[in-house]
């Protein structure tokens, strides 16, 4: 949110694939930890340690990378962005 009064919403729903026969839970939890896998063997993410998905979700080719490999199989998030107007700072809060 880079220090903007804003929130983010994704939104995400997935189902049984019929033509591959790998259930939803396979391709939204699956599919990320091969994403990540990927990102990784491409050094697109190289700090050292443990690092949570939002953490590496930061950098923005990683996040780009693994919300593409997702769309590719199928996996589709919504992002929606609101603005807070009641945080912005000409805004007087009562």
């Amino acid at each position: 949110m880079n220090g903007n009064d804003e929130t983010l919403h994704f939104y995400l729903l997935d189902r049984f694939a019929e033509a591959t026969g790998i259930s939803s839970m396979s391709r939204t939890t699956g599919y990320t930890c091969t994403a990540t896998a990927n990102l990784l063997a491409k050094k697109l993410f190289s700090e050292k340690g443990v690092f949570p998905p939002e953490r590496v979700g930061n950098h923005e080719a990683c996040y780009d990378f693994i919300m593409q490999y997702l769309k590719e199989r199928g996996v589709i998030l919504k992002k929606k962005q609101q603005v807070n107007p009641l945080l912005h700072k000409n805004i007087p809060v009562k």
